[in-house]
């Protein structure tokens, strides 16, 4: 009789350390599983915050022969081929989208691809509209013309929307005075320089006039606009109601786009 209550002793300590056993077994795994939830949230919110704090990548764009100009006249000023900032390779600083070097702290302009905004406007010179036909971006890349990828306008929008109804920006802080140079024109608060030539500046019966969403603006060629800005510039003798008829003629594409 005793030797039948030892066994059952023994056999009852032996389940409840296989029932202990499994308990601690389940309390490591389930543990080990909270803490593996936790690590890969962290690990993927980690990504996230490195992810968003990078620049963006240029994608299909890429600097034309005119970008890589004027990044070099930024970024090295005395011509050894070096970046006056940060000293790398100047063309190592714009194969990484750099127009101007982002290790300096003046520097205003985001590399390329840092955004992509719109703005409409329209440009009067003695009351006609410039046309901007054939100076669209592929256009003029595909014939070698001087343009720039920052800044530019495009074709082949749907109709009714033209060439040049809405300009692009394809990185922060560009002024406009990058796109009007990219095309071999001028733009101040003087004058307005066409690629032909011809030159429409301030006089005593005619003036350039520069407008932000209908609110007049004296920022001209250093205005940087925001996304679905109107801009209008127009140079000539018109009266206040002439003005107000060339502000209402600007599209409303941009925010199609």
């Amino acid at each position: 009789m005793t030797k039948k209550k030892n066994k059952s002793r023994k056999n009852e300590r032996i389940i409840n350390g296989i029932l202990a056993a499994v308990v601690i077994f389940s309390i490591l795994i389930l543990g080990y599983s909270i803490k593996s939830l936790f690590l890969t949230e962290d690990s993927n919110r980690l990504t996230s915050q490195t992810s968003t704090n990078q620049a963006p990548a240029i994608g299909r764009m890429s600097f034309t022969s005119f970008d890589k100009e004027l990044a070099r006249g930024f970024m090295d000023k005395n011509n050894d081929g070096k970046c006056d900032s940060c000293g790398m390779p100047v063309d190592m600083c714009i194969d990484s989208g750099q127009m101007q070097c982002n290790m300096d702290s003046k520097s205003t302009i985001g590399d390329l691809g840092s955004q992509h905004i719109h703005a409409d406007w329209k440009i009067y010179i003695n009351g006609q509209q410039l046309d901007f036909t054939g100076k669209d971006h592929m256009t003029r890349m595909k014939s070698g013309s001087s343009v720039s990828s920052f800044i530019h306008v495009d074709s082949g929008a749907p109709a009714p929307e033209k060439t040049g109804d809405v300009i692009h920006m394809h990185a922060k802080g560009i002024p406009l005075w990058i796109f009007f140079e990219s095309l071999g024109m001028k733009f101040n608060n003087d004058c307005l320089v066409l690629d032909t030539g011809e030159k429409y500046c301030n006089n005593k019966e005619k003036s350039l006039k520069f407008y932000v969403n209908s609110q007049s603006n004296n920022q001209y060629e250093n205005y940087v606009f925001n996304d679905l800005d109107k801009i209008l510039i127009s140079y000539g003798d018109e009266t206040e109601e002439e003005i107000q008829q060339q502000l209402s003629a600007i599209t409303d594409y941009a925010k199609s786009h």
